[in-house]
């Protein structure tokens, strides 16, 4: 199955050592769901990293969505400027958020990895460009473990309202950062994943001198719109 939508929300990003069970209850009992509910969301995922992963890179989070504007729309941005007091608490324990709102360029798939290996860099149109070529993404999808392929591009005129819960997130000192193009492959198990994912890295880097940053993670929760409709 290919991403449910023409937009998708990207974080990544860690917490305090102390919140780590606290933000995980967190994300998954009340902030997926609530976020799935509001319209124009369709699927949450939550992923941590394999051990020896730097701690700002321990969780991605993403969030198909109908189409971008959805994450600027009233509803949405009613609930940023609202937080629960958990959402406040877990928020002020995050470490070097990055935040970005991402326009799908390419998506294909069957079904959702048990792994996801994420590339995210600075803009790059070569890349994107490269990646979008229907005969790559037909080789790449072949690999073995390969069960899904998506590329992004970040839109950075979207998601940067001063809202409350940023004003929370970014209470460690660190602002949100964002990214440019992002690279996402989903895997069956831990090795084939591991082995995709090293080879789509070596590609780029024989395509554009664009710094990367590859990281492999294991999928922790995925909800759909079905999981909180009454």
């Amino acid at each position: 199955m290919s991403l449910l939508g023409t937009g998708v929300l990207v974080n990544w990003g860690g917490v305090l050592a102390e919140a780590e069970a606290d933000y995980n209850a967190w994300h998954s009992l009340q902030h997926m769901p609530e976020r799935i509910a509001v319209r124009g969301f369709a699927r949450g995922r939550r992923a941590v990293a394999l051990e020896g992963t730097p701690t700002h890179l321990k969780y991605f989070m993403m969030y198909e969505v109908a189409s971008p504007e959805v994450l600027v729309s009233t509803s949405y941005l009613a609930r940023l400027n609202d937080p629960t007091p958990w959402t406040q608490r877990i928020l002020a324990t995050y470490v070097m958020p990055s935040r970005t709102v991402c326009r799908v360029i390419t998506s294909a798939g069957n079904g959702t990895g048990g792994y996801i290996g994420t590339i995210h860099m600075d803009y790059a149109p070569d890349v994107e460009n490269a990646f979008a070529d229907a005969h790559r993404v037909r080789s790449i999808m072949t690999a073995p473990g390969v069960l899904a392929f998506h590329v992004l591009r970040g839109d950075n005129s979207l998601g940067q309202q001063p809202t409350v819960e940023k004003r929370y997130r970014e209470s460690q000192g660190e602002p949100d950062r964002t990214v440019g193009t992002v690279l996402l492959m989903e895997g069956l198990d831990l090795d084939t994943t591991a082995d995709a994912l090293a080879e789509l890295s070596h590609a780029i880097g024989m395509l554009s001198t664009t710094k990367i940053v590859s990281n492999l993670y294991r999928t922790q929760h995925v909800v759909v719109r079905a999981d909180v409709d009454p």
